[in-house]
């Protein structure tokens, strides 16, 4: 008897095989494997390769960029500190881990490139709104919501793999300089 997997389980599992195998178009019979199931388990959950992929950005979307802003919504706090918040929350979760393969993959998977820029875009607006609370505006206000949303994806996707503690001494530095009004 197959064990029957959630559709949860079967898009958490693509994402770590995507990610352990490099960032190329993701193989299903490799997902099967992984799984120890069957493919008509996959049948189960997705009409064909193309249902499969458009599930899978609306789960790291939900699980990776939806989550993250309601949990920093519920957080009390000003809109820097709220900043550290997300941050060190994206961090300890290890929540941008997947970011490059998604990428990766919007790149060898066109139809799904405007759902990841969607993506980018609402994480991109997102810590602007908290910039903007701030004060920043402009060319600042985006240059800094950028460049946190860009820093976080490159710290968790680094090849040099540092121990928590480093990453976290770097998130509170990266923090300061993003905060931190230019002067004259």
């Amino acid at each position: 008897m197959e064990k029957r997997l959630s559709k949860d389980q079967w898009l958490d599992k693509a994402l770590e095989v995507i990610n352990q195998e490099g960032f190329g178009r993701p193989k299903i019979d490799r997902i099967v494997l992984s799984l120890g199931v069957t493919k008509g388990s996959f049948y189960w959950h997705f009409k064909n390769r193309s249902d499969f992929v458009v599930n899978l950005i609306e789960y790291w979307d939900r699980k990776f960029t939806v989550l993250v802003i309601e949990h920093i919504e519920k957080y009390q706090g000003n809109s820097t500190e709220r900043l550290l918040e997300l941050m060190l929350f994206i961090t300890h979760k290890q929540l941008a881990k997947y970011d490059f393969a998604i990428h990766a993959l919007a790149q060898n998977e066109p139809e799904i490139f405007p759902m990841v820029k969607k993506v980018l875009n609402r994480r991109f607006a997102y810590v602007a709104s908290l910039f903007f609370e701030m004060g920043f505006r402009g060319i600042d206000l985006k240059f800094r919501s950028r460049a946190t949303v860009m820093y976080m994806t490159q710290e968790q996707n680094s090849l040099l793999k540092e121990s928590k503690e480093v990453q976290l001494e770097r998130i509170e530095l990266a923090h300061t300089l993003f905060t931190t009004p230019k002067t004259l």
